[in-house]
């Protein structure tokens, strides 16, 4: 995996956004209404997972590192 989790979630952000705004256009069938609404709560699961696996990483990081695992 070449991304960090954090990539991850602001490309999952970007991608919600994106699909939140393509299921209001009106001019889709009801079809492509429900692949879009499908993907889009993909979307929000994955991003739920992603961000709760950042908060299991910093409580079991231990005190005195940084992000990377380095001494800050």
């Amino acid at each position: 995996m070449d991304k960090s989790l954090r990539q991850h979630i602001i490309e999952l952000e970007s991608r919600i956004h994106l699909l939140s705004e393509e299921v209001m256009q009106n001019q889709k069938t009801l079809t492509e209404r429900n692949r879009i609404e499908t993907e889009l709560r993909v979307a929000q699961q994955a991003l739920e997972l992603y961000q709760q696996a950042i908060q299991l990483e910093e409580q079991l990081q231990p005190p005195g590192l940084d992000d990377d695992g380095r001494p800050a």
